[in-house]
């Protein structure tokens, strides 16, 4: 190993914005390749990264947060506490899990009612944190539910819909309904702060249009 080489591992500083980083990505129940796809930036980058190998800036952290599908504010949580959170996680042996070939009942599996079950969170204003709080569970429960990491059983089910206040009802009817509207108008909102100036105001006019045909026509 060259003498700049043997500098720059010796160079290792983990921080405790770095602890939560990595613990942030493990409780979404992302290896590294899949958040590296996500954050668009190699698994060595990444990897680099969480061992405190590279600089790195608050802007860039922000960024990679926000790619990987957690709230700021959960992620300040962590900041807190991140060893606490990381050994919640039980880090080394998601990660060897995460980083083998999965077994069947390992797989990803988001269905419907999970993605009601993050629809009926999210209508509350809740982070994943706050909800497993309200259920009485790790910190990273619903989180690994939600990501399709852990079986969403019917036992389940009730305890997050009593513990969120809801009623079997309000997630049935979203479980039966053809579409889920609430993730259309979230997947809509994301593309819009995508757009320039000119196509966000044709798409405003295209919305106006078909909401006047809609309630013309309901």
């Amino acid at each position: 190993m060259s003498e700049a080489k043997k500098a720059r591992y010796a160079d290792k500083r983990i921080t405790k914005t770095l602890v939560a980083l990595k613990a942030a990505r493990l409780s979404l129940g992302l290896n590294r390749p899949q958040a590296a796809k996500k954050c668009s930036c190699t698994v060595r980058a990444l990897e680099q990264l969480e061992n405190g190998r590279c600089n790195y800036s608050e802007d860039r952290i922000k960024r990679l947060v926000s790619q990987m599908g957690m709230p700021w504010a959960d992620f300040e949580n962590l900041q807190r506490s991140p060893e606490k959170a990381l050994a919640q996680i039980d880090a080394y042996n998601l990660e060897r899990t995460l980083s083998r070939k999965p077994r069947r009942n390992l797989y990803k599996l988001v269905t419907k009612e999970v993605r009601a079950i993050r629809i009926l969170r999210k209508r509350k204003g809740i982070s994943q944190y706050q909800a497993s709080a309200l259920c009485g569970w790790r910190r990273c429960t619903i989180g690994l539910i939600e990501a399709g990491r852990t079986d969403l059983t019917e036992s389940r089910i009730e305890h997050i819909l009593r513990s969120l206040g809801y009623r079997q009802e309000d997630f049935k009817k979203i479980v039966r309904a053809d579409i889920m509207a609430d993730e259309v108008i979230a997947e809509i909102v994301s593309n819009l702060d995508l757009l320039d100036d000119q196509a966000l105001l044709s798409a405003a006019s295209v919305i106006k249009a078909l909401t006047k045909t809609g309630v013309r026509h309901g």
